[in-house]
């Protein structure tokens, strides 16, 4: 594939791997020629809004932004956070990108590539791949030393010996990467299995690194680069660290980069309607950080920052709106706010028992009293916008509102008021909702959209009500008490009881006062639930790495489109510690441990889609696949944002709008778009 050439789409993510990248979730991953494998685009056409200069782009100036959250590192194999990226994805270079218009994967580091299958087949009794790739003259690392075709191969094998949690999907297929013995190419990559979406994958989502800096790191959790240091921190990026104070402000500068940056004039943005080439046209952009969420929109509204990472509250809107000199950019999401269980844990071992916490949520509540209309309720793990992998088009029924979308719905005896009666009544049956048609807790279920059924379709438990015994349910008023197998929850659990994350007021107080909302209505049905506040970077630590949790709220930022990366990254088992050996330190994207377990998982369906090469196949299969994840509940979906990015407008130009994030997912392309207005 050529700078001229865009055969196959791909959505380029905030942060620089393309992989998923945590957030709160407050307001809420071709080749050339005949072998290309077709993909469909993932969205209908959209047209980008901007502002171009008339004559030459105003350059200079520092653009300041700000967030709630301090970045937990910036070392990029050893992060995940969105909060990290923001930094780390104007730093950083990879080998393929993709143009946020139009969605498809485009030449970066690369600049063109193509594959072929090979006569070997590996243990997995599939055709091996080569793949071909070619690098871009002339690229120089941040601090201007020379970008070699060794630094390339280097990356790829460093990341594949060292293994970095947040890679592990990534890297897995690859067999080995060396410099190519044909004169025609500079990098052979050997793939164990065919895979649709390798272009947007394992040529896009690792990053390229500097041997000089990283050839001496033995161990990559260990280490901390510092902006301070010669030789560290070295990216294909367009910027360099120049601050960083992580509790109070950081600054990543252009003007101060070393070395031409030869990707701010490739063909594919100068033909692209709605983008300007040759940026960043700002000297540096300054990120201040918060440490709460009502602080950050503060000082927006203020005039202390110029916009924000991701969005501002929904009750700060109208300010925006009725504010001169602010404005605010439309896009699309790129993921979704959840509420995810640890299916390691009893009872969130039994799909009964997940089924009902969505008939406890009160999606209206949520996204109308909350959420003032500027949500969207939830469903199934991949956003609205991306209609071809979601499981309504199987059905060619309504994204959001068929009612096989909606299996899991609040179950409400009054508006607001939960059905207990109902809810308890699906328990002590021993329902399943398995994908086979039925009324459930009062409610009607045509059957799945695309025919798949629930990994598991009875329930592993015996249900009952009885008299309270636990003090949080006696305090709350509660007129029974759940039994499980005959036993109280702290009796089935060892004098445990359930403990749900939630995060401090401060960070979100909307999502606060909905999971207050949520365990009274558990409390209501005769569930115990106790509460444990917790930062987000301690939350991390507690869910990703230890895996020492019942249930935590998060978000996911930055999906694949094409779904089938997103899905093997986040729910299947390859990704998810199984404890065999104790609790491994490695920061694993499925804390559920979802496909685990037998009665539990949609390894098959991911499997069988990652490995397809026809588009509409694939398709298919991750259609199957994101509804059985739906069915087997490890995380329930709670909302989607309707996005709205504030900007400030009097002294700032050049914002690109209806794209797919443009305040987190696509960032780093507003940094490299936006100039001083005239």
């Amino acid at each position: 594939m050529s700078d001229s050439q865009t055969g196959s789409n791909r959505r380029r993510f905030l942060k620089g791997t393309g992989a998923a990248a945590v957030s709160l979730g407050l307001a809420g991953c071709s080749g050339g020629g005949d072998d290309t494998p077709e993909e469909d685009t993932p969205t209908e056409d959209r047209t980008p809004t901007s502002n171009e200069p008339q004559g030459d782009v105003p350059t200079g100036g520092t653009f300041n932004i700000g967030m709630s959250q301090e970045p937990d590192g910036i070392n990029v194999l050893n992060t995940n956070s969105a909060y990290s990226s923001l930094i780390l994805n104007e730093i950083h270079g990879y080998g393929t990108s993709v143009n946020p218009v139009t969605s498809e994967v485009v030449p970066s580091v690369f600049t063109d590539w193509e594959f072929e299958e090979l006569d070997e087949t590996g243990d997995n009794d599939q055709s091996n791949v080569r793949v071909r790739i070619n690098v871009r003259d002339g690229l120089t690392f941040n601090d201007g030393s020379e970008l070699s075709v060794s630094d390339v191969v280097f990356s790829y094998n460093y990341v594949m010996e060292q293994q970095p949690g947040a890679y592990v999907s990534y890297i897995d297929p690859i067999l080995e990467v060396s410099e190519s013995d044909s004169s025609d190419w500079d990098v052979d990559m050997i793939l164990n299995q065919p895979l649709g979406t390798y272009d947007s994958t394992q040529l896009g989502f690792i990053p390229i690194l500097a041997e000089s800096e990283w050839s001496d790191v033995d161990d990559y959790q260990t280490y901390e680069p510092s902006p301070d240091a010669d030789g560290e921190l070295l990216g294909l990026g367009p910027a360099v660290l120049t601050r960083y104070e992580p509790d109070t402000s950081i600054e990543i500068s252009y003007a101060d980069r070393e070395g031409e940056y030869l990707l701010s004039d490739v063909a594919w943005k100068e033909e692209t309607n709605g983008l300007i080439a040759g940026g960043p046209f700002v000297d540096a952009v300054r990120v201040f950080v918060y440490g709460s969420d009502n602080a950050l929109n503060q000082a927006f509204l203020q005039g202390e920052i110029d916009s924000m990472y991701d969005g501002i509250n929904t009750s700060r809107i109208s300010d925006v709106e009725e504010a001169e000199g602010l404005s605010l950019v439309d896009g699309y999401d790129t993921g979704y706010s959840h509420y995810s269980m640890n299916l390691r844990n009893a009872p969130f071992d039994d799909v009964t028992f997940r089924q009902i916490i969505g008939f406890a949520y009160d999606e209206i509540y949520r996204t109308e009293r909350l959420g003032q209309g500027y949500l969207q309720s939830g469903d199934f793990v991949m956003p609205p916008g991306y209609t071809q992998v979601r499981p309504e088009t199987s059905s060619d029924t309504d994204v959001l509102t068929a009612d096989a979308s909606e299996a899991f719905a609040f179950r409400e005896s009054e508006p607001g008021v939960v059905d207990v009666e109902g809810v308890r009544e699906f328990l002590t049956n021993g329902d399943v909702i398995s994908g086979e048609e039925g009324e459930f807790a009062g409610r009607q279920y045509p059957g799945s959209h695309t025919g798949v059924t629930a990994s598991q379709t009875e329930s592993k438990y015996e249900y009952t009500f009885g008299e309270v015994e636990s003090s949080v349910l006696a305090d709350a008023g509660a007129d029974q008490e759940i039994r499980i197998d005959g036993q109280t929850v702290t009796e089935l659990r060892d004098g445990e009881p359930l403990t749900f994350y939630i995060t401090p007021a401060e960070d979100g107080p909307q999502a606060a006062q909905m999971m207050e909302n949520f365990i009274g209505t558990l409390h209501e049905i005769g569930i115990p639930v106790e509460r444990e506040v917790n930062t987000f970077n301690t939350m991390l630590t507690s869910v990703y790495v230890e895996e020492d949790f019942d249930l935590y709220p998060m978000g996911w930022v930055n999906l694949s489109p094409f779904a089938v990366s997103t899905l093997y990254g986040l729910f299947h088992s390859a990704n998810a510690d199984d404890h065999s050996e104790g609790n491994s330190d490695t920061d694993y994207n499925n804390p559920m441990g979802y496909g685990l377990f037998e009665d539990a998982t949609a390894d098959d369906l991911i499997e069988r889609a990652r490995t397809e090469m026809d588009a509409d196949t694939r398709n298919d299969l991750a259609r199957q696949a994101v509804e059985q994840i739906y069915l087997d509940m490890p995380s329930l979906v709670t909302s989607y944002d309707i996005v709205k990015w504030p900007v400030n407008d009097a002294d700032w130009d050049g914002f690109v709008g209806n794209i797919p994030g443009p305040g987190s997912t696509y960032l780093g392309t507003q940094f490299e778009q936006v100039y001083q207005a005239e």
